[in-house]
């Protein structure tokens, strides 16, 4: 309680400040909005937190302590040694025997049991974690708040790019502050919230003039989901080269999405024929395994039988329908034993009222919006994808895939006519809606 109640003069500023930078002001949301959904998502962080700390108290296996733990022992070296400090901030010279005994040799993360040719993404968040520090005082509930903060910067700049392209905000705002897996998954110190605060930036820029601070913004975007993330700038590039070729140059869309893929996949072959190591096929089959290798190490309840990929591309290619038919359904009824799942279950359903509703109610896209809409499929599509072929864990997959779900949910719901909605609450609940959010 002590520690809470030191970190809510942070979030008062935090609070006031959504109501002071022009990026939240300006944002085709009332203050109010953003406020309540920033607040949902703050509530959501604390109940996270206290299901890792009260219902899994072991925290070097939990994601949200574990990164936050080790990052003390990067954290101490601020005030004994801070050249040392500073290089592993930064990744500079921070490797050896010095680094290892000083350091490393008392984190449990900064090496994997399993690892591979990958970058070892946990050392962002212990790095991002130690350097929050500074000003946090060791509060994990500063760290909390910071991590949703940067989450929520996001999720408004992926607002915003929706808003651009639909100018639908009762459907945006549900899309992207309102899924349950985003919110809940999306307010953690976890990987979830600096990858959703990437791809936020990254979409939101790409509607501006390219200009020096755009392009170190959309570099240091795809920085971060390269380290972070590999996967989904797999899955993102392919979709935003399209898109701009369509944009700037081929009219016709879907030879922009095949020029897009051939010359991607080539520029994979040659990559991956001279650096064997950044070779694709491998990586997808390297990260199968790492899963797999992590199931057995940690004993993961939520691991399931999926078909081993071999480097080849038809293995990869025959993978596919089974990871899509995974990452869309799952999880099961029959594996809702873990609470952490019951958000990821309720969205399902969601969707499918969603889709229902997209049926009964469906709207016609013009050719501008089903270009907006093949851009957020395909990208939901190669995600899933990506993820349903090496994910073996129920876990690890109801939480990778967050971040296609509001480019999948605001695809469905562009296909709903409002006006073909007719109940008698209808014109009531438009009213409110729009007052909340204008």
């Amino acid at each position: 309680m002590i520690d809470i109640i030191f970190a809510i003069p942070y979030f008062l500023l935090v609070f006031w400040m959504l109501g002071k930078i022009r990026f939240f002001k300006h944002s085709g949301f009332s203050i109010k909005s953003l406020q309540f959904a920033f607040l949902l998502k703050v509530f959501s962080g604390y109940i996270l937190f206290y299901i890792y700390a009260y219902h899994y108290n072991n925290r070097i296996e939990s994601d949200t302590f574990k990164y936050f733990d080790d990052s003390y022992h990067m954290y101490k070296a601020f005030f004994s040694n801070p050249i040392d400090y500073l290089k592993m901030l930064f990744g500079i010279s921070c490797e050896g025997a010095h680094f290892d005994d000083l350091y490393y040799q008392d984190m449990y993360n900064w090496y994997r049991p399993y690892e591979s040719s990958l970058y070892n993404d946990n050392r962002l968040i212990i790095r991002l974690n130690a350097f929050i520090r500074i000003f946090s005082f060791g509060n994990y509930h500063v760290h909390n708040l910071v991590f949703n903060l940067l989450s929520f910067i996001g999720l408004v700049g992926l607002a915003r790019f929706f808003l651009y392209h639909l100018k639908n905000e009762w459907k945006i705002y549900m899309a992207v502050f309102l899924i349950p897996s985003v919110v809940f998954w999306g307010s953690g110190v976890l990987k979830e919230s600096i990858l959703m605060f990437a791809i936020g930036l990254f979409c939101y820029h790409l509607n501006k003039k390219i200009r020096l601070k755009v392009a170190l913004i959309l570099l240091l975007s795809l920085g971060i989901m390269l380290v972070l993330k590999f996967y989904v700038l797999m899955a993102l590039l392919p979709v935003v080269i399209a898109w701009l070729l369509n944009k700037k140059q081929i009219k016709n869309i879907a030879f922009a999405y095949a020029v897009s893929i051939l010359s991607i996949s080539l520029v994979a072959f040659v990559i991956g024929y001279f650096i064997p190591e950044y070779n694709v096929i491998s990586i997808l089959v390297t990260k199968q395994n790492d899963f797999v290798n992590m199931a057995n190490v940690m004993q993961v309840n939520s691991a399931f039988e999926m078909s081993p990929l071999t480097p080849d591309l038809w293995a990869i290619v025959k993978a596919i329908p089974e990871g899509l038919f995974n990452c869309f359904t799952k999880p099961w009824p029959t594996e809702i034993k873990n609470p952490l799942f019951v958000a990821s279950f309720l969205e399902n359903l969601l969707i499918l009222v969603f889709i229902g509703g997209a049926i009964a109610w469906y709207k016609k896209p013009n050719k501008y919006s089903l270009k907006f809409i093949l851009f957020c499929f395909a990208f939901t599509v190669f995600l899933f994808a990506i993820i349903g072929i090496t994910t073996p864990i129920t876990g690890a997959l109801v939480r990778y895939k967050v971040p296609a779900l509001p480019f999948l949910v605001i695809g469905i719901l562009t296909f709903i006519d409002p006006k073909k909605i007719n109940y008698p609450w209808k014109k009531k609940f438009v009213k409110k809606a729009n007052k909340f959010l204008s």
